[in-house]
């Protein structure tokens, strides 16, 4: 299964998410994968390498640092790949190299945050996906809520981004989020990426559900 982490908004939770969801597959469902960085700041494979360089645990999957411009080419090939594909791309919709990504993509995963920027963002992701893609299924994580803050566009969001796929349960912003590995989940983040996670394994990632 090819999945792909978009948002042309940079900040939105792009590339952590894509690295915990990695981990948590890995970790909590024992799941092969292999992780595809296509984002043009290589955040994960260079977590990748730092983790391998400065811990003795063996890494729970295998990183690859993806010129967008191969993509094309890539994408065929990735059918002889055992397991899951898991692909960070870059925070932009607006380079034809994406087109075959979206096209094989099986499934694709937006974090957001509830902020007009954002949104807005987000939106313009989900269209341009569904456009090339038009069944793909898309799951939008909300994330970053600040503990007490008033969010006055949280009904309009849902409602709009309802129209192009599901929302899973929020998260919150907490540090632990910032100091992310490629081999653990921070247990003080662990309950709430769980519940996030299983919202979306359990509708898409189990094999008797995945068409």
């Amino acid at each position: 299964m090819n999945i792909i982490f978009a948002n042309q908004k940079g900040g939105s939770g792009k590339t952590t998410h894509c690295n915990l969801f990695a981990n948590y597959l890995v970790l909590q469902k024992k799941q092969e994968l292999l992780v595809l960085d296509m984002d043009f700041q290589s955040s994960i494979k260079s977590q990748w390498d730092a983790d391998r360089e400065n811990y003795d645990n063996p890494s729970l999957y295998e990183v690859i640092d993806i010129d967008l411009s191969e993509s094309a080419s890539l994408m065929d090939q990735l059918t002889n790949v055992e397991g899951h594909i898991i692909i960070d791309l870059p925070g932009r919709v607006d380079d034809d190299h994406l087109v075959p990504v979206f096209q094989k993509a099986n499934l694709a995963i937006c974090p957001f945050a509830y902020d007009q920027k954002t949104f807005e963002s987000t939106l313009v992701t989900a269209q341009v996906i569904r456009h090339i893609n038009p069944k793909i299924p898309i799951v939008f994580i909300p994330n970053r809520l600040k503990a007490g803050a008033k969010y006055k566009l949280t009904e309009q969001v849902n409602q709009t981004l309802a129209q192009f796929g599901v929302i899973t349960p929020a998260l919150p912003d907490k540090v632990a989020f910032q100091r992310i590995d490629t081999l653990t989940i921070p247990e003080d983040i662990s309950q709430e990426v769980t519940q996030t996670y299983d919202f979306i394994y359990d509708r898409y990632l189990i094999s008797e559900k995945v068409k």
